[in-house]
């Protein structure tokens, strides 16, 4: 009985050797968590890239077939009607839900190519949104120079040599990422993540110093990614190009 009292306190933990166990295995999870953050990020901006990729293969497509890219949507390119969508999946062969917006889902169990999937997993800005049409975390710029939407004023390209002309006989931007901000009860939310870091600000809108940048989607089918440092929300003249706020959304 004795050999057997010692030998189970000899195979018991000590305090001192529990409180170590559990420091040991904190500090890796301090050093993994990051690492996997940034891996489910990556994997995140490829499926948007894709996504993107697809959107402009669906356009060069109909352009090719119907001689002109697809007309901007009627209100404000941030909200996809769904004829635009249906335009889309008819050439990617994709499904979309039936009927109209207001019947549709919520982004979680919409199809996934329709959406970014940082603006799908947000939970904001969910159903039919301003102009009738469907909030997905894109926008499309392809034409927008030549729209009505342009020419009665609107709104206006900011950078118009480096989008898409209607006829698609330049190459310009087709598609990005779109920043898009919401005023609710909240004092900042917004529906772009590509930022540094959340600033609480009074006018709801994006400043130089939190963009970390956006995805541009060319008519070429070539898609990258643009720093912050490339981007100008105001004045004449940037190195790459200047967003524009408008109602609650950014013109490229």
């Amino acid at each position: 009985m004795r050999w057997s009292r010692s030998n189970a306190n000899r195979l018991a933990f000590t305090l001192v050797e529990l409180l170590v166990a559990l420091a040991i295995i904190a500090v890796l999870a301090a050093l993994l968590l990051p690492g996997l953050a940034r891996a489910r990020q990556n994997a995140r901006r490829i499926v948007c890239l894709n996504n993107l990729r697809q959107f402009v293969v669906a356009d060069t497509v109909y352009a090719h077939d119907h001689g002109e890219l697809p007309a901007p949507n009627a209100f404000v390119p941030s909200t996809l009607s769904v004829p635009r969508l249906t335009t889309l999946a008819t050439e990617l062969r994709m499904p979309i839900p039936p009927g109209p917006a207001g019947t549709w889902p919520k982004r979680a169990a919409q199809p996934k190519w329709i959406n970014c999937p940082l603006a799908a997993e947000s939970g904001l800005a969910e159903g039919v949104v301003l102009g009738g049409g469907l909030y997905t975390g894109y926008a499309y710029y392809g034409g927008l120079e030549e729209s009505s939407m342009v020419t009665n004023g609107f709104a206006r390209v900011v950078n118009p040599g480096q989008a898409a002309n209607r006829l698609n006989t330049r190459r310009g931007v087709l598609w990005t990422d779109v920043l898009d901000e919401f005023a609710t009860s909240d004092p900042r939310r917004f529906e772009f993540f590509h930022v540094r870091r959340r600033v609480q600000y009074p006018d709801f809108r994006f400043h130089a110093e939190e963009l970390e940048g956006i995805h541009r989607a060319w008519s070429d089918g070539s898609v990258e990614w643009v720093p912050g440092r490339r981007i100008m929300l105001t004045g004449p003249t940037s190195p790459d190009c200047r967003l524009q706020h408008l109602l609650g959304n950014y013109y490229f």
